[in-house]
């Protein structure tokens, strides 16, 4: 049947589209490259051409050489000689508080729009800033000057220990076996240091998150929401009618004299 091969068609379309892209599209679009960028301009054009000829065997060559291309790309970009003439130099926008016109005009910027980006990082001011570059995939990197860089530990001479990411134990109620078997920390183990904090093997559902610190503490988060999660029925109403009450003895805001502030609300 015709609709049954388009189907099929549109699957392995879609299968080899998914694994190309996983191969040349490693940062999100905003992030690439313009050449990559138009390796997967190229690659969903060629992918859709299946669905018009009905032929497969068209479509092995190019695809091919998409990838082949990547590979060479990705090589000259890793050599000094070849990753000066392909990759495009960052511009400078703003230099030492200053605007710098001929960067703007080579980045094809207009002034407001420089403004619009720096009011977007959170700095009014051009002198606030030391430098405003242009980089290659067409963020702005945003460097203020000394006097409005944020503080930091070392700028007060505090010493800070070392912290490391915090590795997820339960997610949505559910254990993470894969990141036990990381820590080597066993579920038998687990369930006892959750019982040490008063959660047992029925209330492991009722955590939204669980995560181990730097300091070999777990930090739980339970799930509040009776509208999401694994909460069995039982503790939903419970919760709902507590809810309710405390509903119930509160007065809306409009019903309660806020004196001074009520005044300044209704004007």
């Amino acid at each position: 049947m015709e609709w049954l091969k388009i189907v099929g068609i549109s699957l392995v379309m879609i299968s080899l589209g998914f694994t190309i892209l996983k191969v040349i599209a490693k940062r999100s679009l905003n992030e690439m490259s313009i050449f990559n960028i138009f390796l997967i301009l190229m690659l969903a054009n060629i992918l859709s051409e299946p669905l018009k000829t009905n032929n497969l065997i068209e479509l092995i060559i190019p695809v091919t050489m998409i990838v082949v291309t990547f590979f060479i790309y990705s090589y000259l970009l890793s050599t000094n000689k070849w990753a000066k003439k392909i990759k495009n130099d960052p511009i400078v926008l703003i230099r030492h508080g200053n605007i710098d016109e001929k960067g703007l005009s080579k980045a094809k910027m207009t002034i407001t729009e420089i403004l619009a980006e720096l009011r977007y990082k959170g700095y009014a001011h051009v002198k606030d800033v030391e430098f405003a570059i242009l980089e290659e995939t067409g963020k702005i990197s945003i460097i203020p000057n000394v006097a409005k860089r944020p503080v930091n530990t070392s700028d007060l001479s505090i010493v800070t220990g070392y912290e490391g990411v915090p590795v997820p134990l339960i997610i949505d109620g559910a254990i993470q076996y894969d990141n036990l078997a990381k820590i080597n920390l066993s579920p038998e183990q687990l369930i006892k240091l959750l019982g040490m904090q008063g959660y047992s093997l029925d209330m492991i559902k009722t955590i939204s998150l669980a995560v181990l610190d730097e300091n070999k503490r777990i930090v739980i988060d339970q799930n509040d929401d009776i509208n999401q999660g694994n909460i069995d029925q039982k503790q939903q109403s419970l919760t709902k009618k507590i809810q309710e009450d405390i509903k119930a003895g509160k007065k809306e805001p409009e019903d309660q004299d806020l004196g001074p502030i009520d005044d300044y609300i209704k004007i």
